[in-house]
């Protein structure tokens, strides 16, 4: 099995997309009409074909079908509308007289339109049934994305089912119509200073959905910049504007002109005015601290902040229980924000400890007046132990999406020993471009993003790494310079496919489409970065079940925030947050996706089990988990188990991956722990558990089961998926220690 298993390693992947045959008699134009957004559909059926025995009579005579079409159209946001053809339908297998399907449908944004053909016996006594248009396993066929706002038609031909349709979609555009209400657009203009923070709220009404642009134009000069830019989904918007430059700077006292206008349609523009004034007040105003509570000084200063109407000269004040630990040096700064920071270390060489701490701002204005004295009180507190890192791709599984689209990201998560979130003071994501499995590149590190004093970062993937074949990527979390015992913790290269190989990169692409969503890396005596070797880890794959169409690139991103919601979750820190021997051995565990779809069913015989359809695991992989949505039991049996929700998937490995045994009464399989964590006897398990003080016996407290667990509390991952115990411990030590000997 091990020889097999290492020639197959270089075939680990296939070609995922399906083309499916569409022939187009106008395309819709690319070039947009009068709105950004908003569309009035129309689906019409042209031709109505069918070989397909619709309306049999007496299991053997097939009588004329009476056909008629459904539209679904879809959304980019999801949303559904579904319309059918008027009835009765014509009666015949061969209609080509148009028809009206939808009418005037209005719609927001991009979206396809899913044809469904179907003969209707209603009439007759009879039931509906639904032609089937597409060579697949679906019997419905749709048209590719289509533009939103964009006036036009375009012709549709099914192709691959024994029936077929034509049908043609009509676009119509509808313009928004803007309307202002603040700052009123008549009357006199409304005033603000942003020399002491105050900001301008412009706000109003859509008549449907735009993208919108508010541009500040300077009355004086002429000048503009464009303030913001974005679609807005709703009936209303609201923009502030903080009486800054395009450039950073303050703008000067005087009159503006703010546009708002759909950025495609000119005359949708409206317009309202506003005037920048300076007042002559002494006050710190908007005083704010980042972090605004709960401080700890390891992730880095507490920076406290103000904004001051005039030049002068400044401090802060550090006092504790009102006594002064700490002065900033004066500083002289101009009007506008002000800001000092404090690493947490008192003037005489100790350090912040918990309890609350008052910042006290203080100052004189250059012409010798006082400024009233400001202040903010913030608890500060010590960081749980521990320092952790973990990162994972976003969406889970990039590959199985058509392409990996913008955005797709790393997301850095830093916590403590007992897994919940903590601040750092820096978050460092490195990246480099990989390549396919068996294909090993040249590590090009880069720092693609740093945060600061958070518990998470998120790095968009660079566009040239993004249209790779993979990405390798390290976090590292760091505690403040300076501070006592500065802690870091590095989280090992690890790789992510990004995009499905072509069908013509062999060998490699030959056999099930395989991606790695999260698999450790190696870098070798050459600079190569490529996967850690496969019987060094515990690999994890996971497939999509029922409810998840990886086929659509909805069902693919599902399945993909599926697998990240699941890894995430064997890591510890999801819904349930715990420590976790996966967080412990993450640079030994490799999470894989097998993109082949496994049905998902109720299991007839009463016992409510999933059962799973005809399903191959992934040979190397030591736990093969099917996602699914069915209501129904999951289980595990061999190296493969079903689990509906993360939590389950997190008691369902330590049965495949671990080998343990239930703990709970009264389902049986008991014997599959045998040794592990669940024993014959009290014997077996004073001499085999981890503590034998507190051997119990699985029961309900009427049903004996004459098995044994060593175990004490309840809480438990083989009792309800919490957390792992002593015994637990055990078998992941084992199991991972075999791993690191090379005999995965």
């Amino acid at each position: 099995m091990k020889r097999i298993r290492q020639r197959l390693r270089p075939f680990l992947a296939a070609a995922l997309a399906t083309v499916v045959g569409v022939a187009f008699a106008a395309a819709l134009p690319a070039a947009p009409a009068v709105a950004s957004y908003g569309s009035t559909v129309t689906v019409t059926v042209d031709e109505m074909h069918t070989t397909e025995c619709l309306d049999r009579v007496w299991l053997v005579i097939c009588d004329p079908p009476e056909l008629f079409g459904v539209a679904v159209i879809t959304q980019d946001n999801g949303q559904q509308q579904r319309c059918e053809m008027a009835l009765p339908a014509t009666s015949g297998t061969d209609i080509v007289t148009p028809s009206t399907v939808c009418a005037g449908r209005s719609v927001t944004g991009d979206f396809r339109v899913t044809f469904e053909l179907w003969e209707d016996d209603s009439t007759e006594g009879g039931s509906r049934e639904q032609a089937d248009l597409n060579p697949g396993a679906a019997k419905d066929w749709a048209t590719t994305s289509l533009l939103g706002g964009r006036s036009g038609t375009s012709r549709w031909s099914t192709s691959g089912g024994p029936s077929r349709a034509i049908f043609t979609v009509t676009v119509a555009p509808r313009p928004t119509t803007i309307g202002i209400t603040s700052p009123p657009p008549t009357g006199t203009p409304r005033e603000f200073d942003p020399r002491l923070g105050e900001r301008l709220t412009i706000s109003g009404s859509l008549s449907v959905p735009s993208a919108l642009r508010f541009t500040v134009t300077a009355q004086a000069t002429g000048a503009s910049f464009t303030l913001y830019e974005a679609p807005f989904y709703g009936g209303a918007f609201n923009v502030d504007w903080d009486g800054r430059w395009s450039d950073g700077s303050y703008a000067a006292v005087g009159g503006y002109d703010i546009t708002v206008v759909d950025p495609i349609d000119a005359g949708s523009a409206k317009r309202t005015q506003a005037r920048v004034i300076q007042r002559v007040a002494l006050a710190f105003t908007d005083m704010s601290s980042q972090p605004a509570t709960n401080w700890q000084y390891r992730s880095g200063p507490i920076v406290v902040s103000a904004v001051v109407p005039t030049a002068g000269t400044f401090r802060m004040r550090v006092l504790r229980g009102g006594v002064e630990v700490f002065r900033s040096p004066d500083v002289r700064r101009a009007a506008g924000p002000l800001s000092f920071s404090w690493t947490g270390r008192h003037a005489d060489g100790s350090w912040a400890t918990p309890g609350s701490y008052v910042f006290t701002l203080e100052g004189a204005a250059d012409d010798g007046r006082t400024f009233p004295a400001a202040s903010r009180t913030v608890p500060v507190s010590d960081p749980p132990p521990g320092l952790e890192v973990y990162a994972l791709a976003e969406p889970g599984v990039p590959a199985v999406n058509p392409q990996s689209v913008p955005g797709t990201s790393i997301r850095a998560r830093v916590v403590a020993t007992d897994h919940t979130a903590r601040p750092a003071a820096r978050i460092t994501v490195e990246m480099s471009p990989a390549g396919w499995i068996g294909r090993p590149v040249a590590l090009a590190p880069r720092v693609v993003r740093t945060c600061e004093q958070v518990s998470e970062c998120q790095a968009v993937i660079p566009a040239d790494i993004l249209a790779g074949a993979a990405v390798a990527y390290r976090v590292t979390a760091s505690e403040a310079d300076g501070v006592p015992e500065a802690r870091t913790a590095v989280a090992d290269w690890r790789i992510t496919d990004l995009n499905p190989p072509e069908p013509s990169q062999t060998p490699e692409v030959t056999l099930v489409p395989l991606w790695r969503a999260s698999v450790p890396a190696v870098v070798d005596a050459g600079g190569r970065v490529n996967t850690r070797p496969l019987n060094q880890t515990i690999d994890v794959a996971y497939a999509p079940g029922t409810g998840y169409d990886t086929s659509t690139l909805t069902g693919a991103r599902q399945f993909g925030n599926a697998v990240d919601d699941n890894a995430w979750q064997l890591l510890g820190i999801r819904s349930r947050v715990f420590p976790s021997s996966i967080g412990t051995h993450w640079s030994q565990v490799g999470i894989w996706v097998q993109n082949v779809p496994v049905e998902v069913t109720v299991s007839p015989d009463g016992d409510a089990l999933c059962r799973r359809g005809g399903f191959s695991p992934v040979s190397f992989a030591e736990t093969n988990g099917v996602l699914h949505t069915v209501n129904c039991r999951d289980n595990a049996s061999g190296n493969s188990f079903s689990a509906d929700s993360p939590i389950v998937g997190w008691h369902e490995l330590h049965h495949s991956a671990y080998h343990e045994g239930d703990e709970y009464c009264c389902d049986g399989g008991y014997w599959y722990g045998e040794g592990k964590n669940t024993y014959h006897s009290l014997r077996d398990c004073q001499r085999g558990g981890s503590d034998p003080s507190t051997c119990n016996e699985i029961t309900d407290g009427v049903s004996p089961t004459g098995w044994w667990r060593s175990d004490g509390p309840m809480a438990d991952v083989m009792i309800n998926n919490s957390v792992e115990r002593a015994d637990d411990i055990r078998a992941a030590e084992a199991t991972f220690a075999r791993c690191g000997s090379g005999q995965c």
